[in-house]
């Protein structure tokens, strides 16, 4: 079984199976001769944001785990570095596009943010291919009082496997931002670990998921404190349907000097379906005695009463059940940079719940 991907900082008991990632979620094999290039559209560096040398070699690990960002970091078909020296307005963007001459892309992304600079970076993948690999390791340093933002819209098909890892680390009064929309693919493995290490840093995680068919979502996301004053705020919003197969894992750390820290952190899921399974593993580990630590996970199924009221309001099933989602991904999705990006998001959920058929039907 794989148990380097996704480990739950302090393991609970092995009959729950939420300790590590299941053996499905497991790395693919590197095919001999490696990967072709990658199909990626950047947008070009502005004025204040340049190409650098990487200055990460003692940077924390990922969510997923130190093994997944070296394999990352060996295999990637696509590499940059960037430092911001400037704050930027217009957000940094890379699409990527899978499909069967580009099946695969391993990308290594570093953001360096100089004191008091302002950056957003946009990660949005497409499209589908057999056997389709995604795999993404960013790692942010967020310099004294900047602020950098990750919007990451993964919108691949049902052949496309997924992993996405993500490091930050924030100097003081320093903030990371993180929006997360896992909304397609056939294995789903996140994991973000935010290291607070300097007074009054910041991480907020906005995140949504989708999952379907026999799909199987894990995620792992941790935020480290060590210094004063600092903060996490950690939401996500899911549905789940068919027979998906979902873990998360959230963990606020208050590590010993952490006074007066505060980490709240809450998951909301709607399920659809009763063959879906669902885990959730909230976690609050407290090394200091003055900190603020709340954890909150819904679980709601599919509200006949409220379908039954829609549709008598003249709405489809179809169009009930997608806006009782909607109103669930709106804080998520409300905060992607452009109306455009948010109308395709809103499509694609859209299409989803479309193809989805009740038992009852």
């Amino acid at each position: 079984m794989n148990t380097t991907l996704n480990r739950l900082p302090v393991p609970t008991w092995n009959r729950l199976g939420v300790n590590f990632a299941p053996a499905a979620a497991a790395l693919p094999a590197v095919p001999d001769g490696g990967w072709g290039a990658a199909q990626v559209a950047e947008s070009p560096l502005p004025a204040g944001v340049c190409a650098a040398a990487p200055d990460f070699a003692d940077f924390s690990a990922s969510g997923v785990g130190s093994d997944a960002d070296a394999w990352v970091r060996q295999n990637a078909n696509f590499v940059r570095h960037i430092a911001v020296n400037e704050t930027v307005s217009a957000p940094l963007v890379y699409e990527t596009t899978l499909d069967d001459a580009h099946p695969a892309a391993v990308e290594y992304l570093t953001v360096d943010a100089a004191a008091h600079t302002r950056l957003t970076v946009v990660q949005v993948l497409r499209g589908d291919a057999e056997n389709g690999a995604a795999a993404q390791l960013t790692r942010i340093r967020a310099g004294q009082g900047a602020v950098v933002t990750l919007v990451q819209v993964q919108l691949l098909g049902s052949r496309v496997r997924r992993w996405n890892a993500v490091a930050a680390e924030t100097a003081q009064g320093g903030k990371v931002e993180q929006v997360r929309l896992e909304l397609g693919g056939a294995l789903t493995v996140c994991g973000t670990r935010a290291l607070l290490h300097s007074r009054n840093a910041a991480y907020e995680l906005t995140a949504a998921y989708y999952g379907s068919g026999r799909q199987l979502l894990d995620f792992n996301d941790v935020s480290v404190h060590t210094a004063k004053d600092t903060v996490c705020e950690m939401h996500t919003a899911g549905v789940l349907t068919d027979e998906a197969d979902k873990i998360l894992r959230g963990t606020v750390d208050f590590q010993r000097g952490a006074v007066n820290g505060i980490g709240h952190e809450s998951e909301d899921v709607l399920l659809f379906d009763p063959r879906v399974r669902n885990r959730t593993a909230p976690l609050i580990l407290c090394g200091e005695e003055r900190v603020e630590g709340q954890h909150a996970a819904s679980v709601g199924r599919l509200d006949e009463a409220k379908l039954y009221y829609l549709r008598s309001r003249g709405l489809s099933a179809a169009q009930a059940r997608r806006l009782m989602v909607d109103a669930r991904f709106a804080p998520a999705i409300e905060k992607l940079p452009g109306e455009a990006l948010r109308q395709e998001v809103r499509h694609f959920v859209a299409e989803r719940l479309d193809a989805y058929e009740p038992l009852d039907c």
